[in-house]
């Protein structure tokens, strides 16, 4: 599913919310899923585990990508390749049938729905903190961190300014963190992209490195599982917050 990772296109968590996702089987019928990540080879998204849908691996099914921006439903068939289920939610990867050939057919203003984010990044929820280490390789420089946000692509986190000292851009570091409500703690290798300094704090921005252990030992479906189930909270905020508005401008009329 991954092919060629330089005809990766990508999703914002804005453009997640409006691009409506969902699966079309061989009887009709239809499910919406959350995706986490699109790609020139296909595509991962997931359901909660009540929600899971009546598929096995080898299935052809059409994913269907639904937005006020496109001018008529985007069907693309795909092959399912993967199910994999979790504590809390079923993961799905499926690999695309000629995608690279439908999105050429596409109007500008269409690509660029799946051509800003490798993958749907997510925040920590308001009430939570989500403690990261930082360390060079060699272990000579270490420093403590927030976590901003993470996709299963990368990661950002807030250190002091203090603590940022001694670390640059192209630097290989290992960061060592846990993410609820899992109490597994999971060690990655990435390579510092991104620094900004804002007032004490500084911003970085950490890409995952593509070839590691740590992604085939259950890593990377900690992550995908968290930005799943952070998708599903914002969503049912969104929806809790559409319904109040709704309620509140009908007592008005």
């Amino acid at each position: 599913m991954t092919q060629d990772r330089r005809l990766q296109y990508r999703v914002t968590p804005n453009l997640e919310r409006e691009v409506l996702v969902s699966v079309e089987l061989a009887d009709g019928k239809v499910f919406p899923v959350h995706l986490v990540d699109v790609s020139a080879g296909g595509a991962g998204f997931g359901v909660v585990g009540t929600d899971a849908l009546p598929v096995e691996a080898g299935q052809i099914l059409n994913i269907r990508f639904d937005s006020v921006r496109l001018s008529e439903l985007l069907v693309v068939p795909a092959e399912l390749r993967h199910v994999k289920v979790e504590e809390t939610d079923v993961q799905y990867g499926v690999s695309f049938h000629d995608w690279t050939g439908i999105r050429m057919n596409l109007a500008p203003k269409l690509r660029s729905l799946f051509n800003e984010r490798e993958a749907v990044r997510v925040e920590p929820r308001e009430d939570e903190e989500v403690p990261i280490r930082v360390s060079l390789g060699d272990g000579s420089i270490e420093a403590s961190g927030l976590l901003r946000d993470i996709s299963v692509l990368g990661l950002g986190l807030w250190v002091s300014a203090e603590d940022q000292i001694g670390l640059a851009l192209g630097d290989n570091l290992d960061v060592h963190f846990t993410l609820p409500p899992s109490e597994k703690p999971l060690v990655l290798g990435v390579v510092m992209k991104h620094v900004a300094e804002v007032g004490e704090q500084v911003r970085l921005g950490l890409e995952i490195e593509r070839q590691q252990p740590a992604m085939m030992n259950g890593t990377r479906r900690g992550i995908t599982s968290y930005v799943m189930t952070r998708q599903m909270e914002v969503a049912r905020i969104d929806a809790e917050r559409r319904r109040a508005m709704l309620e509140s401008l009908s007592k008005k009329d």
